[in-house]
């Protein structure tokens, strides 16, 4: 009954429990997987199909794709499906939010290390666990790949830092096999990987001992990745590697988005940021830059996927900042770290946060529950299954300009077999420099008002089509891309280039009269 409240633990609790809730609501809501994971479904067909062997391309939308993605998350995938019963999507459904859910510990394991206190891992962990960038991407259908990157990454790095401080034998091999995993696990995790194993070196490493690690790590890691990329290289190759790479822009354009806010994702993240930046202030006193440089580095390299890296970072700084302000709000001076949160005005502002954070995160959730197919668009690729034969072309008018967060673009060809010539997904491993231009046309099809415009736009990008799909926006939708769907379904129902073969509430499919 006297025992001290062990106020680490308590928060570990909160955070891996309010993280779950946060990770598993939008998915058990929709009970379809979130957004993207189409391509990685068929990926896990073929793998299976090819007796688990890794084929050569991957069936996806008859795009001649190579299977040069990352494999780990496909393999466990498709073991999954193997061992548990219901359907394959059941686990693109669930495994992602499952994965991302140990990310939580994984990370505190993380920060009490850099951080030497379990007390500021613990007010870290609050902040990841119930920030948007933590989850939002990685418990879609496409998390089933990027869940278990970060995931192998937090360990990896968890490991590293106790390699260069002890060196001992237990470290080296597991930061080796967890290093292995990020590589087998996500493009952007292997680059980060590499990028964040070598600044835990310089910032903790920098000696003989160090660097002889370091060449282990690097060796066993590469090793243990080897009959993957052995196999790839073989078949396909840098050109894979090198066109996935150049979709990341690093213009100054990009690189200014970073500090901009104009978004409801950007506010969202306000708080988080305003206790980073206390969180900052208290390390250049202290005159620690790891985290600062490491941040930094990591939106300079890859300006796409760096802000989850960066987040990681972020938390830690803002946990630092979260005690710096209790302090400062209880009077608490140089008082040890233990005792800041024994007042009743820390544990005030603490709780206070923890409900902002979560509150921050409900919102979140809120934008995942309309990423996913509904009913009406599963009638409609159930339609077409039942009366399209195979091989045919299809243009998807669904007002959204980035294909690559467009549930229906990337589903679409999963689900029905065929040719989507408006989906992206992909293509980033074969189209290189023509990515980016390939992706604005995509995005000005989706502006198409009329059946000319739909016509001068499979001219000019020589597109020839069988069905064009459009969906119906909902009434109390104004937005200019809702009004261009409604116009181009009126323009192409008076059209005689077109007949209409399918009619719901939620989407026409029109037959082009070649």
């Amino acid at each position: 009954m006297n025992r001290k409240l062990d106020l680490p633990a308590l928060l570990l609790f909160v955070a891996l429990l309010f993280g779950a809730i946060v990770r598993f609501y939008p998915v058990i809501t929709n009970g379809f997987p979130l957004n993207d994971g189409g391509m990685f479904y068929t990926m896990v067909q073929d793998l299976k199909s090819n007796g688990y062997a890794l084929p050569q391309f991957t069936t996806y939308n008859h795009a001649d794709i190579p299977f040069a993605y990352p494999p780990l998350g496909f393999y466990a995938a498709a073991l999954l499906s193997a061992l548990l019963p219901g359907s394959d999507l059941t686990i693109f459904l669930y495994l992602p939010a499952l994965v991302n859910t140990f990310s939580i510990l994984a990370f505190y394991l993380f920060a009490k290390e850099t951080l030497n206190s379990r007390t500021l891992a613990s007010l870290a962990v609050i902040v990841f666990s119930l920030s948007s960038r933590s989850f939002l991407w990685q418990v879609m259908g496409g998390g089933v790949t990027r869940s278990f990157g970060m995931l192998f990454l937090l360990l990896m790095l968890w490991q590293a830092i106790q390699l260069f401080r002890e060196y001992k034998n237990k470290y080296l091999f597991l930061t080796i096999l967890f290093g292995a995993g990020a590589v087998l696990s996500h493009p952007q995790t292997a680059l980060h990987a590499a990028l964040s194993g070598a600044m835990i070196f310089l910032f903790y490493g920098l000696n003989k001992r160090g660097f002889i690690s370091a060449f282990f790590v690097g060796l066993g890691v590469a090793l243990l990745t080897s009959p993957w990329w052995g196999l790839v290289l073989s078949r396909h190759g840098l050109q894979p590697f090198i066109s996935a790479g150049q979709t990341s822009q690093r213009t100054l354009e990009s690189y200014l988005s970073i500090i901009q806010f104009g978004g409801l994702n950007d506010y969202l993240l306000l708080p988080a940021t305003l206790l980073a930046f206390i969180g900052i202030y208290v390390f250049f006193q202290e005159r620690k830059f790891f985290l600062l440089t490491w941040m930094v580095l990591a939106y300079l390299i890859d300006p796409r996927g760096g802000s989850s890296v960066a987040l990681l970072a972020v938390s830690m700084l803002a946990g630092v900042g979260l005690l710096q302000l209790s302090a400062w709000v209880s009077r608490s001076g140089n008082e040890q770290i233990e005792t800041v949160f024994m007042k009743r005005s820390s544990l005030t502002l603490l709780f206070s946060a923890i409900f902002l954070f979560l509150f921050v995160a409900m919102i979140s959730d809120f934008q995942l529950l309309n990423t996913s197919l509904k009913s009406g668009d599963l009638e409609m690729v159930e339609w077409v299954n039942s009366n399209v034969d195979g091989d045919k072309t299809f243009l998807l008018a669904t007002g959204r300009e980035f294909s690559m967060s467009d549930p229906l673009q990337e589903w679409f060809p999963t689900l029905t077999e065929q040719y989507s010539a408006t989906t992206l997904q992909g293509l980033e491993w074969t189209l290189t420099e023509r990515f980016f231009p390939w992706s604005e046309q995509l995005a000005a099809f989706q502006h198409c008002a009329d059946a000319a415009c739909v016509d001068e736009w499979s001219t000019l990008n020589g597109v020839d089509y069988d069905y064009l799909v459009v969906m119906i926006p909902a009434e109390m939708n104004t937005q200019e891309l809702a009004v261009s769907l409604r116009t181009l379904a009126t323009s192409i129902r008076g059209s005689d280039m077109y007949s209409l073969a399918y009619e719901s509430e939620r989407a026409l499919v029109f037959k082009y009269q070649k």
